[in-house]
């Protein structure tokens, strides 16, 4: 599901470096706490997620960095 994040989420995001190939993998933090956690975006605005929510309900949105358990575990 596309959930199109809209134009202030949009500046955010254009001040921040791509993180996959035309693409930026964010974790978002709503404001009922609930974290959705590394979600790729394109053109700074399209977000796949597995699940709808709602733009108004988010808080921040920051680049996703994978912990050493998830690196090692990729590396493999």
């Amino acid at each position: 599901m596309t959930v199109h994040l809209g134009q202030r989420w949009q500046k955010k995001l254009a001040e921040l470096p791509e993180t996959g190939m035309g693409s930026q993998h964010v974790d978002i933090i709503l404001k009922n706490g609930r974290v959705l956690q590394d979600l790729p975006v394109f053109n700074g605005d399209e977000c796949l997620a597995g699940e709808a929510f709602d733009p108004q309900e988010i808080t921040e949105i920051r680049l996703h960095r994978p912990s050493a358990r998830s690196r090692i575990s990729h590396a493999a």
